[in-house]
Order: structure tokens, then sequence, then C-alpha cells
């Protein structure tokens, strides 16, 4: 195309509202030199490319988030980072084209792929990932409306949102919604949903400034995944108010796992992309306070908010029935008649639904190879679809690891061709003993191998690197078919399956809880290690499960179980002692029970117990009976527990342990605790 060709073209789209993607084909030089020629207004380089034009990796895509541009380049030639592609194709506003550079469609899916790298645990190992991913996009991609170069056909201009249209006509209905949650009756929350580009945050932001202005002294509290994600939020508040970020006042980021475990009480909660915090943290938000928006992406790049939808929106439903929701349809930046956004949420599986299941009656298991799996796309939607519904950090870059990671199982769980579940299964382990040594003794940490790897640099267990593990990545039962033991049945076929594959261990790696662990346990999974960080996205500490699926790893499993109980007490009294009391037990149930042979203790206890003898001086010995008794923890209620776990154990801030308990204090916490041991002291140990 002529440059008059390329302008007259870009003209028609921007009164349209569309944008269009150009795929530039052949070797990498020509296709950058082709797409200079096509290049115009501000320009966003992805991936290698002329220094002129500031070209930026992957990695640092997300810098661009909250800005527009007129040209976006993305050269896959660099690699094809799907979260990248799908959060940048998310700037380029009406007018603009998306110029994609890739080796020849033919020659493409072979093409040694740098993204690759990220999906083997040695770069050498490159090789050996798949190819499905790539030849998918070539087939989606060839003929799609959005590559069409022709002059679209519009009976009437597109008006953009700017001085014109302050707001679109869904952002300006839904102000009046966010001033009512504030003025209007207590515990009736707003849910904004929208695809992204709807302008859900900018409106967060001018909501909170209108606010501020009219009442300078509010309280107004944003959080969010990460400050990063709020910034669009803070960056429209102080544009609305004329002022520089760091000057606004009564406005301020909290981190989701901040704000519910401190006491902070604001006039307004704003949550930002909700979809992407977990669900027990948005309930603990939903209990603490009561005038909240929350604001989510219903198929987003950076996860999707398709589970939000299920999940949270019952508990709204059971906690507060007057809530309220409004949807964001139209685009801030393009028309609905755009064609690109369709086709990038097919290529990233960003739209995909799962069909409502059949009632399960007899199941089947089958496992699928990933080749397979690409060629069928309807199969793929609904199995994307529903890892999508049963993890808020599903992102695109999870579906390129389903259909090319080397190491990965997928299985099925099928009636009658309905999709009932999937579970995904990483093959780790049998590490070279050189690079295992050098792993356990902190030198080296490779991609990949995380159930080994784990068990080497933190627990510090030498043989753990020569052993094979089948480590189950996800595991996810349609939302409507839970409590039917779907899981457990498709976790009993996983470990026959593995077992007969000749695995050492099944084992498994996630965000904890303790409504989520009794699965694992319950299907004899044992707990080797808890981390010490929290995650930033969920908020919750890892845990490490395992079993033995071969009778001569029992007794190194159970000497792996031992070091962690006589590990776990200290570090509940330093980098763990956060852990919910609840989640402790749940790690620790079914541990053996030793009876405690140290007379002066026992006695030491019982003066405790039932005299008057001060909990500091006999900490050391209720430590040592709560690690010897903990099958008496059984018959005790929750509250029962969380008493002698985060009195004996976690050292508890005794104000906050109160407010938790409903107690009046230290003094109240200490009866009660004296109460409880008299009782278990009575009880014979049982094992």
């Amino acid at each position: 195309m002529s440059p008059a060709e390329v302008n007259a073209l870009r003209q028609a789209l921007a009164r349209a509202g569309e944008r269009r993607l150009v795929w530039l084909e052949g070797d990498e030089a020509d296709c950058i030199a082709r797409a200079e020629a096509l290049l115009g207004g501000i320009i966003y380089w992805l991936g290698e490319g002329p220094a002129c034009h500031e070209p930026v990796p992957a990695a640092k895509a997300l810098q661009r988030l909250g800005q527009e541009c007129d040209t976006l380049v993305f050269n896959a030639f660099s690699g094809f980072h799907p979260d990248a592609f799908g959060a940048l194709a998310g700037t380029l506003r009406a007018g603009g084209l998306l110029l994609l550079l890739t080796p020849p469609r033919a020659q493409w899916p072979e093409y040694p792929d740098p993204d690759r790298v990220r999906l083997v645990a040695q770069p050498e190992e490159a090789d050996r990932a798949g190819h499905g991913f790539i030849a998918r996009l070539v087939h989606l991609l060839a003929d799609d409306p959005a590559l069409s170069l022709l002059p679209p056909h519009s009976l009437a201009p597109w008006q953009p949102i700017g001085a014109q249209r302050r707001l679109s006509h869904d952002q300006a209905a839904a102000l009046p919604a966010i001033h009512r949650v504030l003025h209007g009756h207590r515990r009736r929350p707003l849910v904004l949903s929208a695809d992204r580009g709807r302008g859900k945050s900018s409106l967060l932001g001018l909501a909170a400034a209108e606010l501020l202005r009219q009442q300078p002294d509010l309280k107004i509290v944003v959080t969010a995944p990460s400050q990063a994600t709020a910034a669009t939020l803070f960056d429209h508040a102080a544009q609305s108010l004329g002022i520089e970020v760091e000057r606004l006042i009564g406005l301020e980021f909290c981190s989701p796992a901040r704000l519910v475990e401190e006491a902070l009480q604001p006039d307004l909660l704003l949550v930002d992309e909700a979809a992407a915090i977990p669900t027990p943290l948005l309930e603990a938000m939903l209990a603490r306070h009561s005038r909240i928006v929350f604001a989510t992406t219903e198929h987003g790049y950076e996860g999707t908010g398709r589970g939000f939808h299920l999940r949270f929106k019952r508990v709204l439903d059971h906690q507060t029935p007057d809530w309220q929701e409004i949807h964001l349809g139209e685009p801030i930046r393009w028309s609905t008649h755009d064609p690109l956004e369709p086709l990038i949420f097919r290529l990233l599986g960003l739209n995909t639904e799962v069909d409502p299941p059949l009632s399960p009656t007899s199941p089947g298991w089958r496992l699928i190879d990933q080749e397979a799996l690409a060629e069928d796309e309807k199969l793929l939607n609904q199995l994307f679809g529903l890892l999508v519904l049963a993890h808020y950090q599903t992102t695109p870059s999870d579906l390129r690891s389903l259909l090319e990671s080397p190491d990965l199982d997928i299985h099925l769980l099928e009636q009658d061709q309905s999709l009932l579940g999937v579970a995904l299964v990483a093959r780790e382990g049998n590490i070279d003993p050189t690079l295992a040594e050098q792993i356990w003794a902190g030198r080296r940490r490779p991609r990949g191998h995380l159930l080994p790897q784990s068990l080497l640099a933190h627990a510090g267990f030498k043989t753990a690197g020569a052993r094979s593990y089948a480590r189950v990545m996800r595991i996810a039962i349609h939302p409507v078919l839970h409590r039917h033991g779907l899981g457990s049945q498709l976790l009993g076929q996983l470990e026959e399956y593995y077992r007969e594959e000749g695995f050492d261990y099944l084992g498994s790696a996630f965000s904890a809880s303790a409504d989520l662990l009794p699965f694992w346990r319950r299907a004899g999974l044992q707990v080797l290690r808890i981390g010490l960080q929290r995650d930033a996205a969920s908020g919750c500490h890892a845990a490490l499960l395992f079993k033995a699926l071969k009778p001569e790893w029992e007794a190194e499993l159970t000497q792996w179980r031992q070091r962690f109980e006589c590990q776990l007490p200290t570090l509940l009294a330093g980098e763990l002692k956060g852990l919910e009391p609840e989640l402790v037990w749940q790690c620790l149930k079914g541990s053996p029970a030793i009876p405690m042979q140290d007379e002066f203790e026992r006695d030491e206890l019982a003066c405790f117990a039932h005299h008057h003898k001060p909990f500091e001086l006999c900490q050391a010995s209720l430590q040592h009976w709560l690690a010897s008794n903990l099958p008496r923890l059984t018959s005790l209620t929750p509250s029962e527990r969380q008493l002698l776990i985060a009195t004996i154990w976690q050292y508890a801030d005794w104000g906050h342990l109160a407010n938790r308990l409903q107690l009046a204090g230290k003094p109240a916490i200490i009866k009660a605790l004296r109460a409880l041991l008299a009782r278990l002291l009575d009880i014979p140990t049982t094992r």
C-alpha cells in the first residue's frame, strides 16, 4: 500500500471506530522494512526493531497499559508472548493498525520461537516444546475479517469519548450508582462488570474525584491485585482534580491482604479488577466493609472474571441480597463494530464458554494429547473455559502452555461428550545428580520441577532430586457439579494412572486455605512444606503435598513428614505467625499422638490449667504438649483450635486474638485457655 492509501485507510477506520490487523510474513528484516512503511501516529513496538521506535521486550509490555497508540508492531520473531499480545492490543485506538510480523505461515509453527523457553526447564530443551498453539493461530488468522484492508462501510460516524462526550453512555449511567453506594443504604455493594477497554478503572477514578470534591474529608480506599493495576484509577482521579497523583488526599491504595488484616475503616472501598483477587479475600472485605464497589473484567489478558460471576455472586446473593450490577458494554477506544477485538478473544481463548454439563451418572476418564486438542477447537474452548472458571489467574499464556508444554498431561472427565472436569499434571523429577546438588546448595534454581526443587532447596531433602513426581497443576470440576465427588474421583484416577506409569510420588502445590486443604488430605496426601511468604495475588501461603506411589518410599515420606512437623512450631512463632490456625490444624491433622514422659511438664500443665501459674512461664511445656497431642484437637471446634494454636505456638497479639474470638482482652483469653486445658488434660491420650 502507498502512504496515501495507508492514510486513507486509517481515516476511514477512525470514522467507523474500527481497527485492523496487518499480517506481514517472510524474512524478519524484510518484515521490519515493510512495517516501517505502514507506521503512523503514536507507535508501540514490541520485540526487536529499529532503535528509533524504542522497541521493548514482552516482559515490559505492561508498562504501556492505560496508554493509547495508533500503530502497534508485534514482532513475533522475538517470541509470541500471549499475555503481552492481549494486553497491548487493548492500547490500539480506533483508526489503528496492529502489525504482526511472523515467518511465512507454513513455517511459523516450526520456527524456534524464543517464548518457548518459558515452557521448559533448560533453554537447550526448547525444541522439546510442541507447536500446537502457533499452528492454531495460523489457522484462526487466515481470512479473518480483522485482516481486511478494504475501507469499512459505516452508516453513521463513530463518536469517540473526548471533549464532545466525556463519558460513554454506560459510564454516565454507572456514575450515579457509585454515588449511591456512599450515600444510600449500607450493605448494598455495586458490581461494575465489563470486558477490557470499557473504562471501569477510569470511571472509578472520576467518581472518586467527584466525591472528594464534594466532601474533602472523605476517606476512600482502593484495593487491587497490585498497586500497578490501580494506576489508571489514580491517574484519572488526579487529572479530574487538576493535581499530581502524589498530591491526592483522601484516596489511598491498600493491598487486599492488608485490607483484610488491619482494622481500616474507609468511607468507601473501591475494588479494582476484583476477579483477579481470590474469593476468600473478597468475602473478608464484604464482611468487614459496608460500602463497596467491585469492578471486574469479564475477559482479560491477566486472568478472567467468569469464575467471579459463578462463585462470588453467590456469596453476594447470600450476604448482601440487595447488591446491584451494572454492565459496561460500550468500548472506549473503538466502536462495537470493531472486528479486531473478537479476533483477539478467539486467538487467546478470552471468550471461552462452558456448556452446561449433563448430570453425572457414569463419568469416563481419558488422556488427550496436545495435538488432538489443538485441532479440536470446540473441545479446547470447553476445556480452557473450565480452567478459567476454576482459577482466578488463568491467562492466555496458560493456553500456550496447555498446547505446547512438553511435560504436561491433560486428563478429561466426561459424560457422553459433555466435559465435567479436567486435570493438568506436570511430569517432574529425575534431576541430574550434579544439578540436584547445586539446587540443594542454593547455587542453581532452573525453571520447572517445582516439587523436587522445593524439597531440595527449601526443605533440604537431598534424595528428593532422584525421585519422579506427578504434580497436579490444576484440577477443575464444573462449578454446578461441585460436591458430587467428581474431584475425588478424578484425583483417584490420577493416582492409579501414575502408579502404573511407575512414578514415585503424586503431589501438588497451591495457595492453601483451610477449606481447600481437606480435599487433598482426604485423598491421602500429606503436607511437607508451607511457604514462608504469602502469595501477592492470593494472600495465602503455598502448601506442598505428597503421596508415595510405591511402598519403598513410604518410610522416606514419613521421615520428610516428621521433619516438617518438627519445624512447624518454630516457624509458627516467626515467619508463619499469621497463618490461619485452622489451616495449621489441617496441615497437621492425622499426626500420631506421642505421650509426654516428663513429670515436671505434666505438673506444670496441671498448675496452669487448675491454678494460677502465668501462661508465659508454662508456654514451653504447653508447646510440647500440643505437638504431642494433636489427635485431641479433632473433637474441638475451630474456635477452640484457634485458641490453642494461636496462643501456644503463634504468640498471637492478645488484642487481635481477642477481637477474632470475641473475648474481652488477654485475661478473658487466658481464662478460656485454662478452662479448655483443664478439660483436655482429663481426656486419655489416644492414637
